[in-house]
């Protein structure tokens, strides 16, 4: 486990080899300064974004699930506009209430026919209330959605880095291999 650990501490560059160039220590304490920007920024980022994602997810399920309820509607109309179809129900509250609204959709429906939506303040809607699901899945995709936002930048910018040593590195490389190739061997 010790040797694994110093390979790791090596590799990383936290040691005194006499082979690493100038250009080599820059680089690594561009990407480990690039490292620590980013492990600074992302996490409280990410909180925030995921806090606010799952707080708005909450409350549109709590508000969906108390205003809006199940209905066996009956279709009485329908209007076709350019291939979206306006289609007019009438179904029955609990309370005894007889309702209408309408929706859109892109469904063939027939007069008559039997649906079964979801009646609320705003209209008739065929999608069900919001459920937690939907809330943890678009609270995921915030937090990536942060994650990368913060880390592709850091990211590129050390590939810019990277990419500069490396012209810096092959001219060094190259400057050596002519210095030893005009080298005389011999009498």
């Amino acid at each position: 486990m010790t040797a694994r650990i110093d390979r790791w501490r090596r590799g990383c560059g936290f040691d005194r080899n006499d082979l690493r160039r100038n250009v080599d220590r820059v680089q690594w304490r561009l990407g480990l300064l690039l490292l620590i920007v980013f492990m600074s920024a992302a996490p409280p980022l990410l909180a925030h974004a995921v806090q606010s994602a799952y707080g708005s997810g909450v409350r549109a399920e709590r508000q969906q699930a108390a205003t809006r309820h199940r209905v066996e509607a009956t279709i009485v109309k329908v209007r076709d506009p350019g291939g979206r179809r306006t289609v007019t129900v009438a179904w029955t509250d609990p309370d005894g209430t007889r309702r209408t609204g309408d929706y859109t959709t892109w469904r063939g429906a027939g007069v008559g026919e039997r649906l079964v939506l979801w009646a609320g303040p705003d209209g008739v809607s065929i999608t069900p209330p919001r459920r937690h699901a939907q809330t943890v899945v678009h609270t995921a995709v915030a937090g990536t959605g942060v994650v990368l936002a913060t880390g592709l930048p850091v990211l590129c910018l050390y590939w810019l880095v990277r990419a500069r040593c490396d012209r810096c590195r092959f001219r060094s490389w190259d400057a050596e291999w002519a210095r030893l190739d005009n080298h005389r061997i011999g009498p």
